[in-house]
């Protein structure tokens, strides 16, 4: 029995040791990818309607907090579903690679989740809504909210 515990717990501070050193990174994460439609790369757009810009003296997008919405509203629920999966790889039942993956996917799921409700957002000017048609900021063309990815990388 000792040498059953012993293995059981030798494996417990593998699973452990592993679990410290892989960063999880959910958003617009490749680099270079353009947006079709304007010169900006994805993360710059992002950032646009992040943050909001003034363009020229006519032309104002105000923020859609798309990031910082989403970790106000699911930080919690992320916290929790991690404490789950290091439970799960420190007993074995997750290897630690399909923890990091379920985290990320949820994550970026989460961002497209908020990005889908633009009840959420300042709606578009009266001239915006005019041009396109309809007032659903962030989903005009849903490209943005499709380059939404995740990353697990080892420190």
């Amino acid at each position: 029995m000792k040498i059953k515990r012993t293995e059981k717990l030798r494996q417990v501070i593998k699973n452990a040791s592993n679990l410290g050193n892989v960063r999880i990174e959910a958003g617009w994460i490749h680099p270079g990818e353009k947006h079709a439609d304007t010169k900006l790369t994805m993360a710059q757009l992002a950032q646009v309607m992040e943050y909001g810009a003034v363009i020229g003296k006519k032309t104002h997008i105000p923020p859609r907090p798309m990031l910082r919405m989403t970790g106000k509203l699911k930080v919690k629920e992320w916290v929790k579903e991690a404490a789950e999966r290091t439970k799960d790889v420190l007993n074995g039942k997750q290897k630690d690679s399909d923890a990091y993956e379920s985290l990320g996917a949820l994550i970026a799921d989460d961002i497209k989740g908020t990005m889908s409700n633009s009840a959420l957002y300042a709606p578009n000017a009266p001239s915006t809504v005019k041009k396109k048609g309809k007032n659903t900021p962030l989903l005009d063309t849903l490209v943005l909210r499709g380059a939404v990815d995740y990353r697990s990388t080892k420190k």
